[in-house]
């Protein structure tokens, strides 16, 4: 499963155009939008190949400018039968390293 976020600005005279085209497309929703043609939309598929393709698909639509990628969250909805239950889990915590402080130096700059 893989669930995608993202904000799509269009021109505010194709804002219409561009709703029509997004609710078309599988697994695609419209959230909020506004008059000057920015919307939040999100795209909600099995496969993260097909998210892809979307994203690419959204900006050959006439009227979109841009698209930003927000957020990606992917999960394996099957779990892999081959990895061992202790392969999935880290066997050591990371300890973080300690750094010496910065100084700043009278320009206010940090070195």
């Amino acid at each position: 499963m893989t669930i995608c976020s993202l904000v799509v600005q269009t021109k505010p005279e194709y804002l219409e155009t561009v709703i029509e085209s997004l609710t078309s497309m599988n697994g695609v929703e419209i959230h909020a939008q506004n008059e000057y043609g920015k919307m939040v939309v999100s795209i909600d598929h099995p496969s993260r190949e097909y998210c892809s393709k979307a994203m690419t698909d959204m900006t050959h639509i006439d009227g979109v400018m841009s698209i930003s990628l927000v957020y990606e969250y992917q999960e394996d909805l099957e779990p892999d039968q081959d990895m061992p239950q202790s392969a999935s889990k880290p066997s050591a915590l990371v300890q973080p390293t300690l750094q010496q402080p910065r100084r700043s130096t009278k320009e206010g700059y940090t070195l």
